[in-house]
């Protein structure tokens, strides 16, 4: 399994595709070092892949990044490189989402931080790149190669490009073989890998003194206490050592193994399905269409190739670290409540060998579902908060313990604000369809033109 046929990486299954670095930081060393990514995909399978740099704020980072994307540009004249200021962003929007509700239009005018909605812009600029794919990086990681040499050559992209949308019997992984006649033409809708490097949630302080507490807030996040020790060791391991494995897993169903990471991922078709929650400051809400795609049996592909996630200062800057823990909180509260629709087949299955992965009544029955989230079990949720300020920050030390009194102090409004969000994602499932179709009509780059040539 290690060697990837070459004449497979040199004809996708995809036409056209954008990768997407989305950030509210100094992303100048991630674009630097993903062009290398792209460069591969021009010389190996002939793709010239538009870069786009998506901010997600004003920041002083804004202007750090326009100078770098504009010196990248002019020494790679045969890249196209894109940058999406918020200005851009709003130009945009404003006229894709024209006679939209208000609640539609405030969700992708919004400053406040949301990684949902964040996904979902992605999603949206995806068709007004014409592009039928997406490639997905975040701004804190780089190629892994850049930090561990023996991981030289083995880009994520090879596998997207080799992968993403081919049918399933032609896919070599483990889980491939045998699948089943009904699931072997149905495509690998999303290929992705994981992170090598910091930890993908902050509890080296809680790890540093007992794994046994992150053990308990995962029991409080909703995951199964008898599959709590194997997944903290595989997610959080005490040491990081590289390998070398070069393995890809078929996936058809959701927290069963490794799943692919929104920061190491390329998608096509599910972004046109399913767009993510829209929930300010919470948690993995970006998962969304991934996790339910694999309950509906549309497969995915996970893939050894992971990239490095770089290591931020440890020091404890207590509003940081309070706005970080009430994205916890919030987690725990959607984590709950939408985890009875990622479990296989509980809202119906794909039509896997028709020409529409989700048909109206399976659209239908997933909006149903979630539009009956708001207002369900408020106390139990509320409780749910209550524990994991009470069971695992209060007791820890008084830093911790003022933000555990502070997510206890306001466990119920963040039950009423997640009723909100998730009534706000009824209505986004329900316009999503119009809202992609109107998006293909648009060119993203007349509000935001290539930087090339600057």
């Amino acid at each position: 399994m290690d060697a990837i046929a070459p004449h497979l990486v040199a004809e996708p299954a995809f036409a056209s595709s954008v990768f997407f670095i989305p950030t509210n930081r100094d992303c100048s060393r991630a674009a630097a070092s993903y062009l290398r990514e792209l460069d591969f995909a021009r010389e190996r399978a002939g793709r010239s892949i538009p870069l786009v740099v998506s901010e997600t704020d004003r920041g002083p980072s804004v202007p750090v990044n326009a100078e770098a994307l504009a010196a990248l540009a002019r020494a790679r004249p045969d890249q196209p490189v894109h940058h999406l200021t918020l200005d851009a962003q709003h130009a945009y929007f404003d006229e894709l989402l024209r006679g939209e509700p208000a609640a539609v239009a405030e969700m992708f005018r919004s400053p406040r931080r949301n990684y949902g909605t964040a996904m979902n812009k992605l999603f949206l600029m995806t068709a007004s790149f014409g592009a039928d794919a997406l490639h997905r990086r975040d701004s804190d990681t780089r190629l892994l190669d850049e930090e561990v040499p023996q991981a030289a050559g083995r880009f994520p992209i090879e596998v997207e490009l080799a992968f993403l949308g081919r049918r399933v019997g032609d896919v070599d992984a483990d889980g491939a073989e045998g699948a089943g006649p009904a699931v072997e033409d149905a495509p690998v809708c999303v290929v992705g890998g994981n992170y090598f490097g910091e930890w993908n949630l902050d509890v080296k302080d809680l790890a540093g003194r007992s794994y046994g507490i992150v053990h308990r807030l995962y029991e409080i996040l909703g995951f199964a206490p008898e599959d709590v020790p194997a997944l903290v060791e595989e997610v959080f391991p005490a040491e990081q050592v590289y390998d070398g494995r070069d393995a890809r897993t078929l996936r058809l169903a959701p927290n069963e193994g490794a799943d692919p990471d929104c920061g190491n991922v390329a998608v096509t078709r599910v972004h046109e399905l399913m767009p993510s929650v829209p929930s300010d400051n919470n948690l993995a809400v970006d998962y969304f269409g991934f996790d339910l795609a694999m309950a509906l049996g549309i497969p995915a592909l996970h893939h050894t190739r992971a990239v490095f996630h770089a290591y931020h200062s440890g020091r404890f800057v207590p509003e940081q670290k309070r706005l970080y823990w009430e994205g916890v909180a919030r987690f725990a509260d959607y984590f709950n409540s939408y985890g009875p629709l990622y479990e296989p087949g509980a809202l119906g299955r794909a039509d896997l060998a028709g020409g529409e992965l989700i048909p109206a009544e399976l659209r239908a029955a997933i909006g149903r579902a979630v539009g009956a989230l708001p207002g369900a079990d408020p106390a139990g949720r509320a409780a749910r908060i209550t524990a994991l300020a009470e069971e695992i920050l209060i007791p820890f030390d008084e830093r911790y313990a003022r933000i555990g009194r502070h997510l206890a102090e306001n466990a119920e409004r963040y039950v009423r604000e997640l009723d909100a969000d998730y009534a706000h994602h009824r209505l986004l499932l329900d316009r999503w369809p119009g809202l992609v179709e109107r998006a293909g009509n648009l060119d993203l780059a007349e509000f935001a033109p290539a930087l090339r040539g600057r």
